[in-house]
């Protein structure tokens, strides 16, 4: 007779409490779900759909972005703006921008004088406003 089954009082067959096959039943899915989330979560990727392009590439040389394809990009779906040579994906900061439409005005361009005297009262952003740069920049200016 099998180890994990015994015979009852009317002579059926039936598990014994604590077999070792209850367990392969409660580790064998645990163990799949797991391996499969961790197999999942290696496989995904963060995409940012106005820079399909540009994702995930740190601003350097080698990211060298022209005026040209900076046009591209002008209107609220896709803004890039270029300051002081470097090139901001700034798509994503429109709606949190403090003057509201303003930053449209730069969108596609060389933004740099706006972003240094402001046409509403001449003054340049403030030191937040440029630290905030460094995580929207996606690439260099080149000619």
């Amino acid at each position: 007779m099998d180890n994990n089954l015994s015979e009852n009082t009317t002579g059926n067959m039936q598990s014994v409490p604590g077999s070792k096959f209850k367990l392969v039943y409660i580790i064998l899915p645990v163990l799949i779900l797991v391996i499969g989330l961790g197999i999942f979560s290696l496989m995904k990727k963060p995409v940012n759909p106005t820079t399909v392009n540009q994702a995930n590439v740190s601003p350097t040389a080698s990211n060298s972005i022209t005026l040209a394809e900076v046009g591209k990009h002008a209107d609220q779906n896709s803004c890039w703006i270029v300051i002081e040579g470097n090139v901001y994906d700034a798509t994503s900061f429109i709606a949190e921008h403090p003057g509201g439409p303003a930053i449209l005005a730069g969108c596609g361009k060389d933004a740099t004088t706006i972003f240094n005297g402001r046409p509403k009262d001449g003054t340049s952003h403030s030191d937040r406003a440029r630290s905030m740069l460094s995580s929207l920049q996606i690439g260099i200016l080149t000619q």
